[in-house]
């Protein structure tokens, strides 16, 4: 019997004449999909909506995405993925699986998980590439929220990314806090900082001289802001990944950008690109 999820979107891209058009938009119960935003010229972008406004305590969803080959696309999540207090000690998870055609490209942008106090979460993501293919995943976690606005009072938080280039493990990432046992503003954890990002590119050119090149450009950008650090390094094969830790979000959102956004313009090509998003806070008891 097929899983029934609290919310549920399936996304399936083809390429048409040349063109990357979606053949298939599903979604179902608290999951929803903005028409196509048309600020990316000719490129399907679409904003991924939790009408909730936050996943509560015990609710499982997902997100299924596939590219057909020779298909490029932008997707995002519309705000911050809030996860609501789990009093009664109930997991909630959100699972995305993804497969990207050969020679398909995917800009895959997840905004940054905020937890309530007491919450509870597990976020697992599996993407499967084929020859070819280019991928930018991006993520976060913050110190969450409490009434108190003491920081990490959620429970236990788990972001898990695998992705594979055909038969190849490329990365295998699993991020796991429990504030409950572990010292979190200690050397480890996030060392006095509000705010964690992420960012995973993966393209077969990827080399230490396009590294080099990146370091360089966020060195210049950066080096003089005294709240946020950043490490860039090499996968062990096609990719590079991107680690911030900050005390302000903003901050930390305009590294990540940054460097996705040299990746697309200088190393690729693409024209500047906003996501075009509110950036501002709502928090909801």
């Amino acid at each position: 019997m097929e899983k029934r999820y609290d919310g549920e979107i399936r996304l399936g891209f083809t390429n048409r004449n040349g063109r990357t058009v979606a053949r298939s938009t599903y979604r179902r119960g608290n999951s929803r999909i903005s028409g196509n935003i048309p600020v990316a010229g000719e490129i399907p972008y679409y904003f991924l909506i939790s009408t909730g406004g936050g996943f509560t305590e015990g609710e499982q969803y997902l997100q299924n995405v596939t590219l057909d080959d020779h298909c490029h696309a932008i997707l995002t999540t519309q705000t911050p993925n809030y996860i609501y207090k789990c009093d009664n000690g109930g997991l909630t998870t959100q699972n995305n699986v993804v497969h990207i055609g050969e020679d398909s490209f995917l800009e895959y942008y997840i905004d940054e998980t905020i937890p309530y106090a007491h919450a509870r979460f597990r976020q697992n993501t599996e993407i499967r590439m084929e020859r070819g293919a280019r991928l930018i995943f991006t993520d976060g976690l913050t110190a969450g929220w409490s009434d108190d606005e003491t920081p990490f009072q959620y429970n236990d938080i788990g972001l898990k990314t695998r992705i594979w280039m055909e038969d190849q493990l490329l990365i295998n990432d699993f991020l796991l806090v429990d504030p409950t046992q572990c010292p979190m503003q200690e050397i480890g954890c996030f060392e006095e900082a509000q705010y964690y990002n992420s960012a995973v590119i993966i393209d077969a050119q990827v080399c230490p001289e396009m590294l080099e090149k990146m370091r360089a450009f966020l060195d210049h950008r950066f080096s003089a802001s005294g709240t946020i650090r950043y490490g860039l390094s090499l996968l062990d094969q096609d990719g590079i990944i991107l680690r911030v830790l900050g005390q302000r979000i903003e901050e930390n959102r305009s590294l990540l950008y940054a460097l996705t956004g040299y990746y697309r313009e200088e190393i690729l090509g693409y024209p500047h690109f906003s996501l075009r998003k509110n950036n501002g806070w709502n928090f909801r008891q």
